[in-house]
Parts: structure tokens; C-alpha cells; sequence
């Protein structure tokens, strides 16, 4: 009669998990940099196609398009809020009644920052921005300064372009 070997030993289960243990030490420690450089590029498209929409939208309507983040209905510096893309008929960089949102986009995460020099950037009916609203948005993570694509420079003819950038600084241990 012919015996059946129906399941695992216990020296295939114990080989089986050593290499599991193996394979997740080395992965592991890297994947939180990964996961911050995932976040960070998904971010910063987010940001890009969000000030070409902005821009698109002012020449295709002809009226003046903001982007800002929002604190009681008036643009602000904090730009690790919701940031906001609303028509602005009187360039006053708040949100009036007859103005409507067009997108908004979501806070960053807790461990990420982010920041702009002004405090909005108002797009014209011919794709240029207002006066000294030029510059350039960097977004930091805390734990990884070094993580790459991290800057969207706005030129004053309102184009934008993602490059690298080393104004994060490194934590302090």
C-alpha cells in the first residue's frame, strides 16, 4: 500500500518562515522610503495638473482663476491646508459670493511639508500670473529630506516644471 504525503513537516514550515523572515528584514526598512517617495510624487502631480487646470481654465473662460489655500473664505499662507482653485472676478484673493470653486485639493500628510513664498497665485484670462507671484512650491518629508522631485517652480508667464531640490533640511536626532 502507498502512503500519501497530505501536508508540510515541520522543517519545510520552518525553512519557509526563516525565509520570510529574511526577505521581510531587508524589504521592510525600505519601504517606508518608498511608500514617502510615492506620497510625495503623487503630491506634487496632484499640485502640477491642478495649476495647469487653474491656468487652462483662466485663457479657455477668460476671467481670473486663484489658487490658494483657503482660511475663512480669504487666501493664506498655510499651505499644508486644503488648498483651493476658485474663479476670482476681483483678483482680492478671497472667495466672494457669485465665485465658485472649481477644484480643491486635500491637505498633505502630517509628516510631509509643504510651502509656497506667496500667498496665492492668480491666474489671468492670458495665462500669466499677477505681479511677484512667482516661485516655487517645495514639499519636504521629515523623516527622508532627500527624496527627489520635490520643488514645482511657477515662472511669472505661469508655466510650471517639477525639479529637485535641497532646501528640506535634514531632521536633527
Amino acid at each position: 500500500m502507498k502512503r500519501y504525503n497530505l501536508g508540510y513537516s515541520l522543517i519545510e514550515a520552518l525553512v519557509s518562515l526563516v525565509l520570510v523572515g529574511i526577505l521581510s528584514s531587508i524589504t521592510i526598512p525600505n519601504l517606508s522610503r518608498f511608500l514617502a517617495q510615492n506620497r510625495l510624487d503623487n503630491s506634487m502631480m496632484t499640485i502640477l495638473k491642478s495649476l495647469h487646470l487653474a491656468r487652462g481654465y483662466a485663457v479657455t473662460h477668460s476671467t481670473n482663476i486663484t489658487v490658494c489655500p483657503l482660511v475663512y473664505g480669504s487666501c493664506s499662507e498655510e499651505w499644508q491646508s486644503d488648498i483651493y482653485i476658485f474663479e476670482d472676478h476681483n483678483s482680492n484673493l478671497s472667495l466672494d459670493e457669485g465665485e465658485f470653486i472649481i477644484r480643491f485639493i486635500d491637505k498633505t500628510h502630517p509628516s510631509d511639508e509643504l510651502s509656497y513664498p506667496r500667498t496665492a497665485i492668480t491666474y489671468r484670462p492670458d495665462g500669466t500670473i499677477n505681479f511677484m507671484q512667482s516661485g516655487s512650491f517645495i514639499y519636504c518629508n521629515k523623516s527622508f529630506p532627500g527624496l527627489t522631485g520635490n520643488r514645482i517652480t511657477v515662472s511669472q508667464v505661469g508655466r510650471v516644471r517639477i525639479k529637485d531640490s535641497d532646501k528640506c533640511k535634514t531632521p536633527t536626532l
